[in-house]
This record gives C-alpha cells, sequence and structure tokens, in this order.
C-alpha cells in the first residue's frame, strides 16, 4: 500500500492518467503508435487544466477573502479546500489500506459488469471516499464497518456516474467519458429532481446560456467577453470598500482579464484531451457493434471547469454561497476555499440544464444549501482527523472542514452507519439496490427521460443553428 502511495505522489494525475489510458488502448488492441499518442495527449490537457486552474485560483482568492471580510462572517468553522482535504485523507493511519482496497474493488465491479464506468483512470478522487471511511473510523474504531462504508459508497457513486454519464459525456465533448468523483457524482439525484422540477415549473423558458447571450448581445456574447465582465463583477464586489485606491482597480481589472483568459484558453485545452479518447471511442463504437459492452472512462472533474456557461455558474455563485453561509439558521462555516471551485460542482447541474445558467445557479444554490448543514454536522470530526495527521488550526477558528466532506449523498449515508444499527444500514442498502436495479433494467428509459429534460430544441430555435456549448 506504501509502494502505490508512493507512485500516486511520485508521478500524480497527469502521469497516471496517461498511463491507464494507454493501456485501455492496448487492451482495446488500438496500434501502439494511436496508443501513445492519446496517452500523451490526455497527459498534455491534465497538464495544461492544472495551469490554468493554478494561475486563475491565486488571482481569483484575495477578491474572495475580501468578500468573506465584507460579510462580517465570524463562524467557528473555517473551510480549508479540497486541496488539503485531499493531503489529510491520504495520511490517515487507515487511508493506506483503503488506497489499495478501492483499486482493486474498482476493477473486480468493472470486470463483473456490475458497472459500466472504468473507475481506477481516476484514482485521485478516491480521496473522497477514504475520508468518509477515515472518520467512520476514528467515531466508531471499527474497521469493517468504515470499510464496508467505503466500498457501499464506491457503489452508490458508480451508479450515480453511470446514470449521468451520456448527458455529461454529450455536453462537454468527451466520447464515452463520465465523471466519478463521490464529491461530484453524490449530487446527482438532487439534480436529476430538481432538474425535472425546475422544467415542470416553467424555469426552462428563461434560458441563459453562452448561445443566447451572444445572439442577442453579440460581440458582448463572446465567451473572452463574459469572463471579463464577470471577472470585473466579482472584483468590484470585492473591492466595494476601496474602489478610490488604484491598487484595488489593479486587481479589479487583474481578475477580469485573467477570467476572460481561462474562458479562451480553456476549451483549447479541451479539445486536446478530447482527442486522446478518439482512439478509445471508436474502438468502443466498433465493439458496440459487434455486441460487446457500452462503457464509460472515469476522468477528472477539471476537465468541464473552464467550459463558458459553467466556469459563469462558478463564479456567480460566490456571492450567493456567502449570503446562505450568513442567514442560514443552524450553520458553523465560513466558506472560502470551496468558492473558488464552484466551477467544478455546477458541472452535473450545467449539463442537465444544457447550459441553462440561471437554472444551474438555482440548483446549485439548493445543494450548496444542504452541504452548509452536512459540513456543520461532521465539523468536529473532521477537525479532529486534521489534528491527528499533524495540520496546523489556521489562525481564529476553532474547526476546519473541507467541502469535500460536506457531501450530502456520503454525509446521509455515513450518519446511518455511524448508528451501527443493522435495520438502518439495511434500509439504505435496499434503497440503492431498488435504484441499481431499476436503472439496470430501465437504462434505455432513464437516459431518455434525462435527456428529455435537458432538451432545449424547442427554446433554441431554429435548434439546427443553434449546436451544443461543447
Amino acid at each position: 500500500m506504501a509502494v502505490l502511495q508512493t507512485i500516486m505522489n511520485a508521478f500524480g494525475a497527469a502521469i497516471l492518467v496517461p498511463v491507464v489510458i494507454f493501456i485501455i488502448c492496448l487492451i482495446m488492441r488500438i496500434n501502439i503508435k494511436k496508443s501513445i499518442n492519446s496517452a500523451i495527449l490526455a497527459g498534455v490537457g491534465l497538464v495544461g487544466f492544472s495551469m490554468i486552474t493554478d494561475y486563475f485560483t491565486p488571482v481569483i482568492s484575495p477578491v474572495v477573502n475580501k468578500m468573506v471580510k465584507i460579510a462580517h462572517l465570524n463562524l467557528p468553522v473555517l473551510d480549508i479546500g479540497w486541496q488539503a482535504t485531499a493531503v489529510i485523507a491520504y495520511s490517515t493511519k487507515i487511508g493506506m489500506i483503503f488506497i489499495g482496497v478501492l483499486l482493486v474493488w474498482q476493477i473486480f465491479l468493472f470486470a463483473i459488469k456490475w458497472t459500466n464506468v472504468f473507475m481506477p483512470s481516476d484514482l485521485w478522487n478516491n480521496y473522497s471516499l477514504i475520508l468518509w471511511g477515515s472518520e467512520t473510523f476514528l467515531l466508531t474504531n471499527n474497521m469493517w464497518l468504515a470499510s464496508v462504508l467505503m466500498l457501499f459508497g464506491n457503489m452508490v457513486c458508480l451508479l450515480y456516474s453511470e446514470v449521468i454519464a451520456k448527458r455529461w459525456s454529450t455536453y462537454y465533448g468527451y466520447p464515452q467519458c463520465t465523471l466519478t468523483a463521490p464529491h461530484q457524482v453524490g449530487n446527482v439525484p438532487y439534480a436529476l429532481a430538481m432538474n425535472w422540477l425546475f422544467s415542470k415549473l416553467g424555469v426552462d423558458k428563461v434560458n441563459l446560456n453562452p448561445e443566447t447571450i451572444q445572439k442577442k448581445l453579440g460581440f458582448l456574447g463572446d465567451p473572452m467577453i463574459i469572463g471579463f465582465i464577470i471577472g470585473f463583477g466579482l472584483g468590484i464586489i470585492g473591492n466595494i470598500t476601496t474602489l478610490t485606491s488604484i491598487n484595488s482597480w489593479g486587481q479589479i481589472f487583474t481578475v477580469g482579464i485573467t477570467t476572460s483568459a481561462v474562458m479562451a484558453i480553456f476549451p483549447k485545452v479541451g479539445s486536446l484531451f478530447a482527442s486522446a479518447f478518439s482512439a478509445i471511442t471508436s474502438a468502443s463504437q466498433k465493439s458496440m457493434q459487434k455486441g460487446g459492452r457500452e462503457w464509460y472512462v472515469a476522468v477528472n472533474d477539471a476537465l468541464g471547469y473552464g467550459e463558458t456557461a459553467t466556469l459563469t455558474t462558478g463564479i456567480l455563485m460566490i456571492p450567493f454561497a456567502l449570503i446562505l453561509a450568513f442567514i442560514l439558521p443552524g450553520n458553523i462555516i465560513v466558506p472560502v476555499m470551496c468558492l473558488t471551485g464552484f466551477a467544478y460542482d455546477s458541472e452535473i447541474n450545467i449539463a442537465l440544464a444544457d447550459g441553462n445558467i440561471i437554472k444551474a445557479l438555482i440548483m446549485d444554490i439548493c445543494i450548496f444549501s444542504g452541504q452548509l448543514y452536512i459540513g456543520s454536522y461532521f465539523a468536529s470530526t473532521f477537525t479532529k482527523i486534521s489534528r491527528e495527521v499533524g495540520v496546523n488550526m489556521p489562525k481564529g477558528s476553532l474547526m476546519v472542514i473541507g467541502f469535500v466532506a460536506a457531501n450530502i449523498t456520503m454525509g446521509l449515508i455515513t450518519i446511518a452507519f455511524l448508528t451501527q444499527n443493522p435495520i438502518i444500514i439495511g434500509a439504505v442498502v435496499l434503497l440503492y439496490l431498488v435504484q441499481f436495479l431499476y436503472y439496470k433494467r430501465h437504462k434505455d428509459k432513464v437516459t431518455d427521460l434525462i435527456e428529455k429534460y435537458s432538451d432545449y430544441s424547442a427554446i433554441r430555435k431554429p435548434a439546427a443553428e443553434t449546436p451544443n456549448v461543447s
């Protein structure tokens, strides 16, 4: 297990993912030249994504911190972000065991066709499952209970990943790919329910997507211009009390132009990454034509981050998140580090809403409200784990939380397992099995229903002239 973590730390996703892609290509009997090309393109794409987000986050974070101060959020729990959360998860005493167990488990589930999603290609995001297992072990000192929770949670997330696979891959333009990060796909059932509900309520009639914006506003609707306007507006909000300062205006314009750059560059990097899967997609389609199975490769959630509607929704969510933290009774969390990562959380909602920013934003607000409560509930446990692995508490905070540890689905499942009541745990497992069997028996029906409530062709006139934003 220690060897596996050493390999992960030494090489990282930009190397491990291409290796997995190369192996998949060889298994699918793709020639060496195409296999190598696919692997390198995948690595180039991942490095490109990291370079963009690594540059963007330090630019926008100071503005976010100013907004937190303006909102006077003096709550006892500080959000420390997914990066710190990943380090904490992989540093726990049982984290080493779980890395290897999860890898074997995911390969096993794929091999027996329990799932059509190959999750090992996104091995890094297992830290989310490991974190919940670590919290359970800390509270119960029961290794078996923690392990079963982790493995069961993985099965739940794989189900939701497969349910959303076609919609996500279609919208973002990554054939035969899907998300498997538990802290993302755990939101699928709520996103599906809200997408249906809001469609029934007529929210679809207000269809604010990059296409309609560009059509109505001309050059102002260009993704690059949209990025500048959104970033500039966010900078104004963050510096609202110091607009007479030249430094503030420097920061405002920097955020604007940097956001504009992300909007312009990200799709180009995305097209490079997408081309890494062309050989696999072609081989997969040939296999399906011969009666083979349809399956999806797990990919990192960074792939959709910079898509115009996704990043726009994520940035617009920042002030709403601060308002929610301030007004929701019972919340004890100051959201900070999660604010720059809302675009990740918006991907499933944007894909379901087919780029409708208004609809996805409302869905984001609802889900984030639930996350604040789950995070508040588990804050003390997360803090204990953080201290156990030697994390220094940020100045002025009594407790810490990472919003990866605030996923509603995994939080509720963990609460059920912590009761150690066989009836309650059994009921949760039964609920999963009902969903699993229904989906497997009615897969086409479920997929068609998702597409139906993500279809804006009746609103976009004419549909043939408005291609997908991806």
